[in-house]
């Protein structure tokens, strides 16, 4: 399963979103086993730019950065996956700031082996939460873009993997 992207779009630099953008689109909205099905149906390259976008795209917001993050790392339990990706195409850098998101919601969320609910209005009660969120959201954000920059560097040295050129 390969994305089609126009011959004007292969230096992009949304290339990488570009390739995984028809898989993700097509299962927006539906149940996390049509996800699962899409998902299994691709390499290990496009399953890290899958579950990549799938978070990446809802970090728009502090607020969504922390409740997606939470949302991720608890209720669908693909924070691993995301980092495995991060791991697929070298960028450890990124992995160390997943590591510490993942610590950020453990610490505040985690109570023993339960979970509280994670709530968006978390952050506007608690100020050191918001500190921290907020520090990390700004490295995050720019970690994003460096990882974007060297994953459609990647797709390029192996577009027959990832794209067919119309």
């Amino acid at each position: 399963m390969k994305a089609r992207v126009r011959v004007e779009d292969i230096h992009s630099k949304q290339l990488s979103w570009l390739c995984i953008e028809p898989m993700l689109v097509s299962v927006r909205g539906r149940d996390m086993t049509a996800k699962t099905e899409i998902y299994r149906q691709l390499h290990e390259g496009q399953q890290a730019l899958f579950l990549f976008y799938s978070y990446h795209n809802h970090t728009k917001s502090l607020a969504e950065f922390y409740w997606f993050s939470a949302y991720n790392i608890i209720e669908i339990k693909s924070w691993n996956g995301i980092k495995n990706g991060m791991h697929f195409f070298h960028l450890d850098e990124m992995v160390t700031v997943l590591d510490q998101i993942e610590s950020l919601i453990t610490d505040k969320n985690r109570v023993g082996e339960e979970w509280r609910e994670v709530l968006a209005t978390d952050l506007e009660k608690d100020p050191i939460l918001l500190q921290r969120t907020e520090a990390l959201y700004g490295t995050y954000q720019t970690m994003a873009q460096v990882a974007i920059a060297h994953m459609n560097k990647i797709i390029l040295q192996n577009q027959e993997m990832y794209l067919e050129v119309e």
